[in-house]
């Protein structure tokens, strides 16, 4: 066994651990709905919760079962980063959806912590903050040049000089950073069994293992078959994310706009008060600025940390992955060399071509994708947007309601994937 490793390690999501199963309090005696819901992530459950609220009849189907999926495999990140670098939007975009994609990033955390208020839902949510540590000096000048945008963003937002870094965190590896005041964590399990309950609660039917093989058009909307069924209904939504398959002329259309990437998180073992106060000295979480992260935060009151990184590598197995995700926390935080690592899995998440989160309609169907690795704050808030444009309400404008372009070459893009990644890894080292 690794040294890294306890004796006990386990490749199952720590989250999921002592979990109930989902039970649907009710069943669809109908073959009518007023819409239908395909997926039931974060995205699906959430415009699930706002439509029933609303009084429509609800029906969400999902190939698997409530808590299997990339929902609750995630490392527990409710903050206000888009994956997105203002930079590049600036450049791409122009200031002003910029400006709006930063803006609504933070809508999109606050809604998430006031809906968890809401309805009550047990998943340890955190308001602790964040600490984003540049990797280079040039990444702390860009952060600097940045700081007027973040701020006028999000806020409560400081620069932090290397000098004073260890007032945020427990190394010297790196060029200082920004401290964002307002950033969460969660139990992301807990937020999806949660989110489930609630929508099923608010009258939404969650029918599970039932996977959705064709839409096609009909009078009052679409004829829907899902699990050898067949059901109507005036309005359908996508919500399929880093699931989105081959199952439909839809979902195969959508499908050429994503990039699927796979994902990787761990927890230690518990760990001492001491040991996690000299990691992260102000609580909260830590990302630093690569283009491909890495990110580590207290879970919970577990008293362990939990870690993700080397999101789209394919070098190894689960046991290497967790030795190589955490030497790298290793060999820049000191306090951590003889911790050992207990849960090690596996997740994915959807990317789009100019790595923002879409919402739209393709031939009058609703979809939520490509919320590259913000699916936590983004899906679940485009899923209540989407939500309120079907209900005609205006709310539901937002920056993120754009077209989702095919990205070139796509048949080959998951052969392209880890050459992609170490390009990244390249440009962070040598120019960013």
């Amino acid at each position: 066994m690794s040294r890294v490793l306890t004796d006990d390690f386990s490749t199952e999501p720590f989250w999921v651990t002592g979990l109930p199963s989902f039970q649907a309090s009710h069943t669809w005696n109908d073959t009518r709905a007023d819409t239908l819901i395909v997926g039931a992530g974060y995205a699906g459950l959430s415009a699930a919760l706002t439509l029933a609220r609303a009084g429509q009849r609800v029906l969400v189907c999902d190939a698997g079962r409530v808590g299997s999926g990339a929902s609750s495999s995630s490392a527990g990140s409710l903050g206000n980063v888009p994956k997105a670098k203002f930079d590049d939007l600036l450049q791409h975009y122009g200031e002003n959806v910029a400006r709006r994609v930063y803006q609504e990033a933070r809508l999109a955390r606050e809604y998430v912590e006031q809906l968890i208020q809401q309805q009550g839902i047990a998943c340890d949510l955190r308001c602790e903050g964040r600490f984003i540590a540049a990797h280079s000096a040039k990444a702390f000048t860009r952060l600097r040049n940045t700081l007027p945008a973040l701020r006028a963003a999000w806020g409560d937002v400081r620069l932090v000089d290397r000098s004073e870094q260890q007032s945020q965190i427990g190394s010297n590896a790196f060029f200082g950073g920004v401290r964002l005041a307002d950033s969460s964590t969660l139990q992301p399990a807990g937020l999806h069994m949660g989110l489930a309950q609630a929508a099923d609660a608010a009258g939404a039917v969650i029918l599970q293992e039932t996977r959705v093989t064709a839409i096609e058009p009909a009078p009052q909307g679409y004829t829907v078959t899902a699990g050898g069924h067949t059901f109507e209904a005036k309005e359908v939504i996508l919500a399929t994310n880093a699931e989105t398959g081959g199952d439909t002329p839809h979902t195969r259309r959508l499908r050429k706009g994503l990039t699927i990437v796979p994902a990787f998180a761990l927890t230690t073992e518990p760990l001492s008060d001491a040991l996690l106060a000299n990691v992260l000295p102000q609580g909260g979480s830590f990302s630093n600025t690569c283009k491909i992260i890495h990110y580590m935060a207290i879970a919970g009151g577990s008293r362990r940390l939990v870690m993700s990184g080397r999101a789209g590598r394919s070098d190894g197995g689960l046991e290497h992955k967790a030795e190589y995700i955490f030497d790298y926390f290793r060999q820049r935080f000191p306090a951590l060399s003889d911790a050992r690592v207990s849960h090690c899995w596996s997740g994915r998440f959807a990317i789009t071509g100019d790595w923002l989160p879409h919402i739209g309609q393709q031939n009058g169907v609703h979809y939520v994708l490509g919320c590259c690795g913000a699916g936590i704050p983004m899906s679940t808030y485009l899923g209540h947007k989407v939500a309120l444009r079907i209900l005609g309400n205006p709310e539901g404008v937002t920056v993120f309601n754009r077209p989702l372009k095919s990205i070139p070459y796509w048949p080959a893009n998951n052969l392209f994937l880890p050459m992609a990644v170490r390009a990244f890894d390249w440009r962070d080292r040598w120019f960013h």
